[in-house]
């Protein structure tokens, strides 16, 4: 299904350099246009808006997202010198300087050998997760540096996030986009050189690997996105990193396959992850703590005996109510704040402080 009406720019809501939110007198009446890709837009202005999503009630947030300016006219950004083509062969098929292209200043790194050298690097299935995890880390280890690496298994647009363009004016925090995502502050063509770069070059603290908002889910065994976290924990091995898995942990989703330890965990780590990683889980009690166990158990035996650490104690809850306090906008997962569901919050942070414990 595709689906595309004409409407028009009633307002302006918000512009930055990235992004404008319009109001629009058809459609879901509020659109994002993307300036990488499409001519910014005044108001009156006759615009095409793609509402598929929209009108499936999926995905987006509820925007519309503008294809193109009526009436077309020629138009062209030049800002950018590289030749990596991402979302190819799409009509919104774009340049960038990618860090390991050969006109890229970064180029030569990239022809050296490289390894981890034991470091930890975190893996978040949950768009969620990442302003979370920035701003415990910072709670943490005050002024730490913390790269964020964004995969193409959901949103494409990393602009599409306020949380992103929020920690994006943080001096602290970098991103980098990695194969048909676009919009990070640097744009890489695969994970292994983004670890790279974000070990050698940023001198990163924490490195993170996530996705951006959006992220697929089926309802069945292996159709979801959050798949492809096995694939980021080999190559954090191959790499001679030590994967973190941050686990998607809740008692307030009261879907079979989220409640407790959700099989978006499970699944890729239990019976896809061939190299050893580590999987922290804060403090529980009592059943909450019996029904992770079981779940876990139901996956034995695993491809490879992974490090499960079940915190002794609670270590994490002040320096998560401490981050909330100080995050740029609210945090939420799933609509729910840490009120709704301290877990999910607690599980981000654990899996920070154990990380730290865990690297070489």
């Amino acid at each position: 299904m595709y689906k595309q009406v004409k409407t028009k720019v009633v307002n302006i809501q918000y512009e930055d350099k990235e992004i404008q939110k319009l109001t629009t007198d058809k459609g879901a009446k509020r659109a994002i246009l993307y300036k990488t890709i499409t001519q910014r837009v005044e108001i009156g202005a006759d615009v095409l808006v793609n509402v598929t999503a929209t009108d499936l009630k999926l995905g987006t947030g509820g925007w519309d997202i503008v294809r193109e300016i009526l009436p077309v006219t020629n138009w062209s950004l030049m800002e950018v010198q590289g030749h990596i083509m991402k979302v190819r062969y799409t009509p919104i098929q774009h340049s960038v300087l990618a860090i390991e292209s050969q006109e890229s200043e970064y180029h030569q790194q990239f022809t050296e050998s490289f390894s981890l050298m034991g470091s930890p690097v975190w893996l978040a299935e949950l768009h969620s997760m990442v302003p979370l995890f920035y701003f415990v880390s910072q709670e943490i280890k005050a002024d730490s540096r913390c790269c964020v690496i964004f995969d193409d298994q959901a949103g494409l647009a990393l602009s599409m996030s306020d949380q992103l363009r929020a920690l994006h004016q943080q001096d602290k925090f970098h991103s980098i986009t990695v194969g048909q995502a676009f919009g990070g502050q640097f744009e890489a063509v695969t994970i292994a050189s983004a670890l790279q770069f974000a070990k050698n070059t940023l001198k990163a603290d924490f490195i993170v690997i996530s996705v951006g908002p959006g992220v697929v889910g089926t309802g069945t065994r292996f159709g979801f996105s959050g798949m492809i976290m096995s694939h980021w924990s080999h190559t954090i091995s191959a790499l001679e990193g030590i994967p973190i898995w941050i686990p998607r942990l809740s008692f307030a989703d009261f879907r079979k396959r989220h409640n407790g330890l959700s099989h978006h965990t499970l699944t890729p780590l239990c019976q896809f992850t061939f190299k050893q990683a580590v999987l922290p889980l804060p403090y529980l009690e009592g059943k909450e703590r019996q029904k992770v166990t079981e779940q876990l158990n139901g996956y034995r035996p695993f491809q490879v005996e992974h490090n499960i650490h079940f915190a002794s104690k609670d270590h994490v809850t002040d320096l998560v109510i401490q981050a909330l306090k100080t995050a740029s906008l609210p945090i939420q997962t799933m609509g729910r704040k840490y009120g709704d569901d301290p877990l999910f919050f607690c599980a981000v942070a654990e899996a920070i402080r154990v990380g730290l414990l865990t690297s070489v």
